[in-house]
């Protein structure tokens, strides 16, 4: 083989190994590309789950709410426990679900989890904090659904 041949070989074998390193360069940015697809897709997939669940548990505060209401009306105990039950069964399986009650009674008032509806003098609690809940609130994870409806209690409660 004469030089030319030689070199010529070599230039085709350089060309085709840089065209293989391409080859793999493109092809690992394209597993790359898809990875970062499919991670998106599954957020987008929990994401959309978790906002239909957070509605459908907003939906059913309402029931949970008439179910309380009902349970402080009913006087005949058999009736009371049957409806305790139903009332228990549904808010243990909203949160397992992820429902979580905000908790009011005797807590200093926080605007970002309560809504004041009013003031009670005198109510046995320190000044500016919760001394009635009207309406129970809400969160499902880091989002409130519904904000405590209370009365906040104005004036002091004297300490010995």
């Amino acid at each position: 083989m004469n030089k030319e041949g030689t070199s010529g070989q070599k230039d085709i074998v350089s060309t085709l190994k840089q065209e293989l390193d391409d080859e793999k360069k493109r092809h690992l940015r394209t597993l790359a590309d898809f990875d970062n697809y499919r991670k998106r897709v599954e957020r987008d997939i929990e994401s959309s789950s978790a906002r239909g669940k957070k509605e459908l548990i907003k939906d059913l505060l309402a029931v949970l709410d008439n179910l309380e209401r009902a349970l402080a009306q009913i006087a005949d105990e058999r009736y009371r426990q049957g409806l305790e039950m139903v009332y228990q069964q549904l808010l243990g399986q909203l949160r397992q679900h992820g429902l979580e009650t905000v908790d009011s009674l005797g807590k200093p008032f926080d605007p970002c989890e309560h809504e004041g509806i009013g003031y009670l003098e005198n109510a046995g609690f320190p000044h500016g904090h919760v001394a009635e809940e009207l309406s129970r609130g809400y969160r499902f994870g880091r989002d409130l659904l519904r904000p405590a409806r209370v009365r906040v209690s104005k004036g002091s409660v004297k300490t010995l």
